[in-house]
Parts: structure tokens; C-alpha cells; sequence
């Protein structure tokens, strides 16, 4: 998704912390972001960056992006910021979405935070599935989802109620390479935490490169505020 010309990528990497045995929650999110600036320090610091995507769906989406913000600039002042939430925030007003399915591996808590979070930026939310288990852990289990359960899940929301399109949040799942094939199949618009995160960041970044393969999503531009 961010291999155009002229768009360079840096990454890193928050290390992980003595949290493995605990489940996913809305407490522990607000923990996920502890040792962000030492991370961001470690991006390339030769040139500027013009964007900081910050990529856990679940975790932005609790902590805020002002917060984030913040903690962003304090490192990389000037840098714009975006995160999987408020790109998919972002996308559905560039697609005109105003009823949505949603698709996540998040436990109840988490989920209906989620769903809330976006019913109170203006879109409807009337059919929602969700990957759970009571033995597994969402940080284990969600990149072993198949391609093939996701599409499923998505047809299985689509039947609940009539939305327009279909959120699969979450950046661990795998949902990229069909998006499209789902988008042809069903007619909706299909967007996800990695693909609306790559979009948001390059439009962003002032790249309005469209861009074959990835959805519909990458033929639109952000909406004006």
C-alpha cells in the first residue's frame, strides 16, 4: 500500500512488556503505548518525518488521538499523526459511509467501546460479528483468522442489516489481499485498521497517488472538515 514513488517508509517498534498473561481490556489498552518515545526516538532522525502512523487499532482508539498527539509532537514536533481509528474515522467520511457492519476479535468490552466510539462521530452500527473465544487471547489468536473466516464474517454481517460498508478493525487480521474481491462480490465498501492506516498517513503526507488493488478507499480523497 506504500510502495509509490517517492514515499519512504521508517519503522519501529514499542518493546514488548510484561503483560502477555493478562487479556485484552480497556484498562490494559491504556497501557499499550508505555514506552512510545523511546520508539519514537528511534525513527529515522536524518530527515523529519512529514507522518507518524501509530498502528494498534484498539489502543488508539481508548487512549484518544489528542493524547497521542501529543506524545507524538513531543518527539517529532510538526510531524502529523494518525493511528488505525481515526483513519477509519477518516475513511468512512472520504467513502460517504453512513451505515456500517462491523467486524473485530475484540472482547465484548472492547468492542462495544469501539462501536459507541464511532455511532457518536455521526454513522450507524446496526450489525456487528465478532471472533471470540473463551480460552484464546486476541493478541495470539487474530493473525491465525483466516482470509477465508474474515470474508465469511463480513457476507454474515452484511445479512444481519442493510449498511453501505464493512469496518474489520483490527490490524492483526488478515483482510488486505481480498478487500477488493469482497468489495466486487458484495457492493460495500470494505475498510480495514492497515488499510485505512496506509491512507490516512499517505494522504496525509500530501500523497493523492490513487492506487489499484487496495478497495475503493485508495481512489478517495479526505474529506474536508
Amino acid at each position: 500500500m506504500l510502495a509509490l514513488p517517492g514515499v519512504a517508509l521508517y519503522e519501529s517498534r514499542i518493546s514488548s512488556q510484561n503483560q502477555q498473561d493478562r487479556k485484552i481490556s480497556v484498562d490494559l489498552l491504556q497501557n499499550t503505548f508505555n514506552g512510545l518515545d523511546l520508539a519514537l526516538a528511534q525513527i529515522n532522525s536524518r530527515r523529519t518525518s512529514d507522518v507518524i502512523a501509530l498502528g494498534c487499532t484498539s489502543a488508539a482508539m481508548v487512549i484518544g488521538p489528542q493524547a497521542l498527539e501529543r506524545r507524538v509532537n513531543a518527539v517529532h514536533p510538526g510531524a502529523r499523526v494518525t493511528d488505525p481509528f481515526t483513519g477509519i474515522n477518516a475513511a468512512l467520511s472520504a467513502l460517504g459511509s453512513a451505515r456500517l457492519g462491523f467486524v473485530s476479535p475484540y472482547p465484548r468490552d472492547v468492542a462495544e467501546k469501539m462501536i459507541a466510539e464511532i455511532e457518536g462521530n455521526g454513522f450507524e452500527v446496526p450489525a456487528a460479528v465478532g471472533f471470540q473465544s473463551d480460552t484464546g487471547e486476541v493478541r495470539f489468536d487474530s493473525p491465525f483468522i483466516s482470509e477465508r473466516s474474515v470474508c465469511d464474517a463480513v457476507r454474515r454481517v452484511i445479512s444481519q442489516a442493510e449498511v453501505d460498508t464493512v469496518i474489520v478493525a483490527c490490524t492483526q487480521m488478515r483482510v488486505a489481499a481480498v478487500i477488493a474481491a469482497l468489495e466486487a462480490e458484495t457492493g460495500k465498501a470494505i475498510v480495514s485498521s492497515n488499510q485505512a492506516l496506509c491512507w490516512h498517513a499517505l494522504r496525509l503526507a500530501g500523497c493523492a497517488d490513487e492506487v489499484d488493488g487496495w478497495g475503493r478507499l485508495f481512489n478517495a480523497a479526505i474529506s474536508p472538515k
